[in-house]
């Protein structure tokens, strides 16, 4: 694979209140003709995550055509397993529901914070809502097969089951007096993707020396059925890369990550890293929409697979 880069398309820089840095975890839903809506997550000023969006035509993708002027989702009342910041994460369409998957997040005392997973909802098609609540708790927290924490989920659905492969919190450990976590990605299903049955199932986990953590895992589903995956994965001595892996199921995953096609250039936007994946199928071919800078915190951009 070889991914061109086509640019940087948006940092949150001083934008607004709730804008204020940042632009996480970019998501792409077409619009038609060319059209797409990133959703993505900027931090406020008290640095709080919220859920934004902008339009862009991929044939011109650094030339934004609209902007959010309100967030979708906001960080949840105070005491809530989301009270730090929303994070979305992934959005599924079914049966006429547009529903967002999200993480939620607290600050810690004895570690830097807390993250379960919600979920949020709208009418398909009804762009100019917010995003609702289902509930004021998470679809998924701690508990006795994930004691440390869950997050950033990836949910598809195939036939009557919702896949969801989520990142699971493995361990905290300190290094020069600050707690550090490690996380890999495992997998889980449900029947209507609120309840999940939570087996402890791996996906994918730790292969290069130093590694610690995956993250932003996005799988695609190819037309054989077979299944494909890129996500990022770093140490804590070195940043955020982003690998691939290839399934022939969605559970048993080879790393490929040499395969990649795509390495952060530190001269430009991008700076130390590059992180957070998200590819899909466009108008005008597989797009890679992608985060630079120290976790986000230089936006993202946008590159294509260039056939041979």
């Amino acid at each position: 694979m070889r991914w061109r880069k086509l640019g940087h398309i948006f940092v949150a820089s001083g934008h607004s209140e709730w804008s204020h840095s940042h632009a996480m975890l970019p998501i792409a839903k077409s619009l038609g003709d060319y059209r797409y809506r990133v959703y993505f997550t900027p931090r406020d000023r008290k640095k709080r995550s919220n859920v934004s969006w902008l339009d862009i035509d991929v044939r011109d993708p650094t030339r934004i055509l609209r902007l959010a002027t309100d967030p979708l989702l906001s960080p949840g009342p105070l005491g809530g397993f989301d009270d730090s910041g929303a994070i979305g994460c992934w959005i599924v369409e079914h049966h006429g529901i547009e529903r967002l998957y999200y993480q939620g997040w607290t600050l810690g005392v004895t570690v830097g914070f807390y993250a379960a997973i919600g979920a949020a909802e709208r009418p398909a098609g009804r762009l100019d809502l917010p995003f609702e609540r289902i509930s004021s708790g998470p679809i998924l927290d701690r508990c006795m097969r994930e004691p440390v924490f869950v997050a950033d989920p990836a949910v598809m659905v195939e036939g009557q089951t919702f896949r969801m492969w989520y990142q699971s919190g493995r361990s905290w450990t300190l290094q020069d007096g600050r707690a550090l976590p490690s996380y890999d990605i495992r997998y889980a299903e449900s029947a209507d993707g609120i309840h999940w049955t939570i087996e402890g199932t791996n996906a994918l986990t730790f292969e290069h020396p130093g590694e610690v953590a995956i993250a932003r895992f996005c799988p695609l589903r190819e037309a054989d059925g077979s299944y494909k995956a890129w996500y990022s994965y770093r140490g804590n001595d070195w940043g955020y890369q982003i690998g691939y892996a290839t399934s022939p199921d969605g559970l048993a995953w080879t790393r490929r990550d040499a395969l990649a096609g795509i390495h952060n250039d530190a001269e430009s936007w991008e700076g130390p890293m590059i992180c957070y994946p998200f590819v899909f199928d466009s108008d005008i071919g597989r797009l890679m929409l992608y985060n630079g800078g120290r976790y986000g915190d230089a936006g993202f951009g946008l590159a294509i697979l260039e056939q041979d």
